[in-house]
């Protein structure tokens, strides 16, 4: 994984292929048709305006994934991906051995006509000295010029500005590949889904592995059915973040991280219109 390693140093990004095979991929998109029609209705609103990262009117997402089926953590946890985070998200930390955590977990399909997204970065803080979020992306679909690939500015990891509103930068590659495979990139890296002139289906799996400080982008506390929970290995467990939730107070525990797990609160999904 070292040549993978240093490609993400030097232009913040790397492609690992066939790391799943196609009856895989089946299997999750038609995981995500499913959830997708199920619960889509009960999004909560947002923006409808064009060019906004919010505006989903031209896409379907599907969020929490693991609370919606237990196969995805075989995407979650892949040796091959989690062999270059665990350098790439350690490194810098108190004797490289600090954990990180899955903190944002969702798919994504555009539809066609889907503009394209504005360049954007995930971590929050452009140019910061270690990787703090780091992005994988995994291939439902091949990635092609046409249906959307992702766009992404080589070395704009090591950049302290965030893109211009509308930028279509000179550098910008786009990053195609056989279904099956992952992207992994550096959070800092400008980055933003491509224009879909197609009718075919472009489904990633979008998820955000963060040092263990960072905030989540949903509170996994509160959305993991208790049945899930008990399911999942210690390992899982862990990358669902449940080791690094804050205390409630001073008497519950004085550490942010703890060496025992915590047990979510109880929780129901909605019942979907297909349910």
């Amino acid at each position: 994984m070292n040549e993978h390693i240093n490609n993400i140093r030097e232009n913040g990004y790397t492609l690992i292929p066939n790391l799943v095979s196609d009856s895989e991929c089946e299997h999750y998109k038609k995981l995500l048709e499913v959830d997708y029609l199920k619960f889509h209705p009960f999004y909560c609103g947002a923006s409808i305006n064009k060019g906004e990262l919010s505006n989903k009117s031209s896409e379907k997402v599907v969020f929490n994934l693991h609370n919606k089926d237990l196969s995805w953590f075989k995407l979650f946890g892949h040796s091959d991906v989690l062999s270059v985070l665990d350098v790439l998200l350690k490194e810098g930390s108190y004797k490289n051995q600090e954990p990180y955590y899955l903190y944002n977990i969702s798919a994504r399909c555009p539809l066609k006509g889907h503009e394209g997204q504005q360049l954007h970065l995930d971590s929050n803080l452009p140019g910061v000295n270690y990787c703090i979020v780091m992005n994988v992306l995994w291939l439902l679909d091949d990635f092609t010029a046409e249906n959307g690939a992702t766009r992404v500015v080589p070395g704009s990891h090591k950049w302290t500005t965030y893109p211009l509103d509308g930028e279509i930068h000179k550098k910008e590659v786009l990053i195609t590949g056989k279904k099956g495979s992952a992207i992994i990139f550096n959070g800092n890296l400008w980055h933003g889904g491509g224009v879909n002139t197609t009718s075919d289906s472009r489904w990633a799996v979008a998820l955000g592995y963060a040092r263990w400080f960072v905030k989540p982008s949903f509170d996994f506390m509160q959305n993991t059915p208790r049945d899930f929970y008990n399911q999942l290995n210690d390992k899982q467990k862990d990358l669902l973040g449940f080791r690094v939730i804050a205390p409630k107070d001073e008497f519950t525990r004085l550490r942010r991280r703890s060496e025992n797990f915590e047990v979510p609160f109880p929780y129901e999904l909605p019942c979907g219109i297909n349910a």
